[in-house]
Protein backbone atom coordinates (compact mmCIF):
# COMPACT_ATOMS: atom_id res chain seq x y z
CA UNK A 1 0.00 0.00 0.00
CA UNK A 2 1.24 3.18 -1.24
CA UNK A 3 0.93 6.04 2.15
CA UNK A 4 0.55 9.65 1.24
CA UNK A 5 1.76 11.91 4.19
CA UNK A 6 -0.84 15.28 2.96
CA UNK A 7 -2.07 16.35 6.41
CA UNK A 8 -1.61 15.25 10.03
CA UNK A 9 -6.07 15.27 9.58
CA UNK A 10 -6.26 12.93 6.50
CA UNK A 11 -5.58 9.46 6.09
CA UNK A 12 -4.58 9.03 1.92
CA UNK A 13 -3.37 5.70 0.55
CA UNK A 14 -3.35 3.39 -2.98
CA UNK A 15 -3.54 0.61 -2.91
CA UNK A 16 -1.13 -1.84 -4.46
CA UNK A 17 -1.29 -5.56 -6.14
CA UNK A 18 -1.79 -7.69 -3.34
CA UNK A 19 -3.74 -4.79 -1.12
CA UNK A 20 -7.34 -5.53 0.34
CA UNK A 21 -9.38 -3.89 2.89
CA UNK A 22 -11.04 -4.74 5.70
CA UNK A 23 -12.80 -1.42 6.17
CA UNK A 24 -15.80 0.46 4.22
CA UNK A 25 -14.42 2.73 1.67
CA UNK A 26 -16.95 5.27 -0.32
CA UNK A 27 -16.48 4.80 -4.33
CA UNK A 28 -18.85 5.89 -7.40
CA UNK A 29 -20.85 3.38 -8.01
CA UNK A 30 -20.03 4.17 -12.09
CA UNK A 31 -17.41 6.07 -12.98
CA UNK A 32 -18.06 7.50 -16.44
CA UNK A 33 -14.81 9.16 -17.61
CA UNK A 34 -17.10 12.42 -17.45
CA UNK A 35 -16.92 15.82 -15.22
CA UNK A 36 -19.27 15.14 -12.12
CA UNK A 37 -18.82 15.11 -8.76
CA UNK A 38 -21.09 14.62 -5.94
CA UNK A 39 -20.77 16.11 -2.22
CA UNK A 40 -21.33 12.67 -0.23
CA UNK A 41 -22.01 13.20 4.17
CA UNK A 42 -22.52 9.01 4.76
CA UNK A 43 -21.76 5.64 3.05
CA UNK A 44 -25.74 5.46 2.73
CA UNK A 45 -25.29 7.84 0.35
CA UNK A 46 -24.55 5.76 -2.46
CA UNK A 47 -27.16 6.51 -4.44
CA UNK A 48 -25.91 9.65 -5.72
CA UNK A 49 -22.66 7.75 -6.72
CA UNK A 50 -23.83 6.72 -9.67
CA UNK A 51 -21.83 7.98 -13.14
CA UNK A 52 -19.58 10.46 -11.25
CA UNK A 53 -15.76 10.89 -11.25
CA UNK A 54 -15.21 12.53 -7.92
CA UNK A 55 -16.17 12.48 -4.90
CA UNK A 56 -16.31 15.13 -1.81
CA UNK A 57 -16.32 15.47 1.73
CA UNK A 58 -16.30 17.23 5.00
CA UNK A 59 -17.31 14.04 6.88
CA UNK A 60 -14.71 13.20 9.63
CA UNK A 61 -14.02 9.09 9.63
CA UNK A 62 -15.96 8.70 6.08
CA UNK A 63 -13.60 7.17 3.54
CA UNK A 64 -13.81 8.40 0.26
CA UNK A 65 -12.16 7.39 -3.14
CA UNK A 66 -12.29 6.16 -7.04
CA UNK A 67 -11.12 3.83 -8.97
CA UNK A 68 -8.13 3.56 -11.51
CA UNK A 69 -5.84 1.18 -13.86
CA UNK A 70 -3.95 4.03 -15.55
CA UNK A 71 -6.10 6.89 -15.09
CA UNK A 72 -4.98 9.59 -12.62
CA UNK A 73 -5.40 9.58 -9.67
CA UNK A 74 -6.04 12.96 -7.38
CA UNK A 75 -6.42 12.93 -3.83
CA UNK A 76 -7.24 16.54 -2.20
CA UNK A 77 -7.25 18.23 0.95
CA UNK A 78 -8.82 21.86 1.60
CA UNK A 79 -8.09 22.91 5.58
CA UNK A 80 -10.60 26.05 5.18
CA UNK A 81 -13.44 23.86 4.82
CA UNK A 82 -12.18 20.99 5.60
CA UNK A 83 -13.06 19.04 2.52
CA UNK A 84 -11.40 15.98 0.74
CA UNK A 85 -12.10 14.96 -2.62
CA UNK A 86 -11.02 11.63 -4.51
CA UNK A 87 -11.17 12.54 -8.59
CA UNK A 88 -10.48 10.07 -10.94
CA UNK A 89 -9.23 11.76 -14.40
CA UNK A 90 -8.18 9.80 -17.37
CA UNK A 91 -7.36 10.81 -20.40
CA UNK A 92 -11.69 12.55 -21.09
CA UNK A 93 -11.32 14.16 -17.93
CA UNK A 94 -7.95 15.63 -18.21
CA UNK A 95 -9.12 17.09 -21.37
CA UNK A 96 -11.86 18.69 -19.81
CA UNK A 97 -9.98 19.89 -16.95
CA UNK A 98 -11.96 17.82 -13.75
CA UNK A 99 -9.24 18.91 -11.26
CA UNK A 100 -9.90 22.54 -11.89
CA UNK A 101 -13.74 21.83 -11.78
CA UNK A 102 -13.59 19.99 -8.51
CA UNK A 103 -11.24 22.69 -6.87
CA UNK A 104 -13.57 25.30 -8.10
CA UNK A 105 -16.59 23.94 -6.36
CA UNK A 106 -15.32 23.08 -3.06
CA UNK A 107 -14.21 27.04 -3.34
CA UNK A 108 -17.87 28.01 -4.30
CA UNK A 109 -20.21 25.54 -2.02
CA UNK A 110 -17.81 24.84 0.37
CA UNK A 111 -15.96 28.07 0.91
CA UNK A 112 -12.35 26.04 0.01
CA UNK A 113 -9.08 28.31 -0.21
CA UNK A 114 -7.15 26.94 -3.57
CA UNK A 115 -4.13 28.02 -2.02
CA UNK A 116 -4.30 26.35 1.08
CA UNK A 117 -5.05 22.77 -0.85
CA UNK A 118 -3.18 20.06 -0.50
CA UNK A 119 -3.44 17.43 -3.51
CA UNK A 120 -1.46 14.34 -4.65
CA UNK A 121 -1.04 12.94 -7.99
CA UNK A 122 -1.30 8.88 -7.27
CA UNK A 123 0.46 5.94 -9.54
CA UNK A 124 -0.95 6.37 -13.09
CA UNK A 125 -0.17 5.76 -16.89
CA UNK A 126 2.82 7.90 -17.42
CA UNK A 127 3.72 9.82 -20.94
CA UNK A 128 6.61 6.91 -21.78
CA UNK A 129 3.69 4.17 -22.01
CA UNK A 130 0.71 6.52 -23.24
CA UNK A 131 1.21 6.63 -26.73
CA UNK A 132 -1.91 8.07 -28.40
CA UNK A 133 -2.60 8.75 -32.15
CA UNK A 134 -2.79 11.80 -34.18
CA UNK A 135 -6.45 12.82 -33.80
CA UNK A 136 -6.22 12.08 -29.45
CA UNK A 137 -3.23 14.58 -29.85
CA UNK A 138 -5.21 17.07 -31.94
CA UNK A 139 -7.80 17.20 -29.00
CA UNK A 140 -4.95 18.19 -26.41
CA UNK A 141 -3.31 20.52 -28.54
CA UNK A 142 -6.69 21.94 -29.41
CA UNK A 143 -6.72 22.62 -25.65
CA UNK A 144 -3.27 23.95 -25.24
CA UNK A 145 -1.90 21.50 -23.52
CA UNK A 146 0.25 20.68 -26.69
CA UNK A 147 3.67 21.33 -24.17
CA UNK A 148 2.61 17.85 -22.40
CA UNK A 149 2.42 16.01 -26.03
CA UNK A 150 5.82 14.95 -27.11
CA UNK A 151 7.28 12.20 -30.07
CA UNK A 152 8.71 9.00 -28.61
CA UNK A 153 8.92 5.49 -29.34
CA UNK A 154 6.88 2.50 -28.25
CA UNK A 155 7.39 2.07 -24.80
CA UNK A 156 10.59 -0.86 -24.46
CA UNK A 157 11.22 -0.60 -28.00
CA UNK A 158 12.73 1.45 -30.90
CA UNK A 159 9.46 1.57 -32.91
CA UNK A 160 8.99 4.61 -35.11
CA UNK A 161 8.02 7.66 -32.94
CA UNK A 162 4.22 8.50 -32.24
CA UNK A 163 2.55 10.78 -30.01
CA UNK A 164 2.95 10.40 -26.27
CA UNK A 165 1.08 12.49 -23.95
CA UNK A 166 1.90 13.25 -20.16
CA UNK A 167 -1.94 12.89 -18.51
CA UNK A 168 0.10 13.47 -14.85
CA UNK A 169 2.31 16.64 -15.78
CA UNK A 170 -1.20 18.24 -17.14
CA UNK A 171 -2.95 17.58 -14.26
CA UNK A 172 -0.70 19.22 -12.14
CA UNK A 173 -0.52 22.33 -14.67
CA UNK A 174 -4.27 22.07 -14.26
CA UNK A 175 -4.25 21.57 -10.36
CA UNK A 176 -1.75 24.71 -10.12
CA UNK A 177 -3.97 26.63 -12.20
CA UNK A 178 -6.38 26.38 -9.82
CA UNK A 179 -5.01 28.15 -7.70
CA UNK A 180 -3.44 24.81 -5.68
CA UNK A 181 0.14 25.00 -5.04
CA UNK A 182 0.98 22.34 -2.35
CA UNK A 183 1.13 19.12 -4.82
CA UNK A 184 2.54 15.70 -4.94
CA UNK A 185 3.18 14.18 -7.97
CA UNK A 186 4.30 10.25 -7.34
CA UNK A 187 6.52 9.10 -9.85
CA UNK A 188 5.45 5.26 -9.96
CA UNK A 189 3.88 4.54 -13.53
CA UNK A 190 1.33 1.53 -13.77
CA UNK A 191 2.25 0.12 -16.64
CA UNK A 192 5.94 0.55 -15.83
CA UNK A 193 5.27 -1.81 -12.13
CA UNK A 194 3.15 -4.76 -13.10
CA UNK A 195 4.05 -6.46 -10.04
CA UNK A 196 2.91 -3.48 -8.54
CA UNK A 197 0.17 -1.87 -9.76
CA UNK A 198 -2.85 -2.83 -12.11
CA UNK A 199 -2.77 -1.17 -15.88
CA UNK A 200 -5.81 -1.53 -18.35
CA UNK A 201 -3.38 -0.69 -21.25
CA UNK A 202 -0.71 -3.81 -20.23
CA UNK A 203 -3.26 -6.16 -19.54
CA UNK A 204 -5.18 -5.46 -22.48
CA UNK A 205 -7.88 -8.42 -23.27
CA UNK A 206 -7.62 -9.87 -19.82
CA UNK A 207 -8.32 -6.45 -18.09
CA UNK A 208 -11.38 -7.11 -16.31
CA UNK A 209 -12.35 -5.76 -12.84
CA UNK A 210 -8.78 -5.26 -11.80
CA UNK A 211 -8.70 -1.87 -9.78
CA UNK A 212 -6.36 0.56 -7.45
CA UNK A 213 -8.09 2.12 -4.72
CA UNK A 214 -7.33 5.46 -4.39
CA UNK A 215 -8.44 6.90 -1.05
CA UNK A 216 -8.85 9.12 1.78
CA UNK A 217 -10.46 10.45 4.65
CA UNK A 218 -10.38 13.30 7.86
CA UNK A 219 -9.38 11.66 11.00
CA UNK A 220 -11.88 11.36 13.23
Amino acid sequence: MLIYHIDSRVEAFSTERCDSLDFPVLLPRKQTHGLQSAVINSLSDESVTDGVDALITCQPGLRIGVKTADCVPLLLYDPSSEAIAAIHSGWKGTLGNIACITVARIADELGGDPARMKAVIGPCIHIEAFEVGDELYEKFLLAGRGAWCHRMPKFGSDADEKWHIDLPGICESQLLEAGVKHIEKRPECTYSHPDRFWSARRLGPDFADQRILNCISLLP
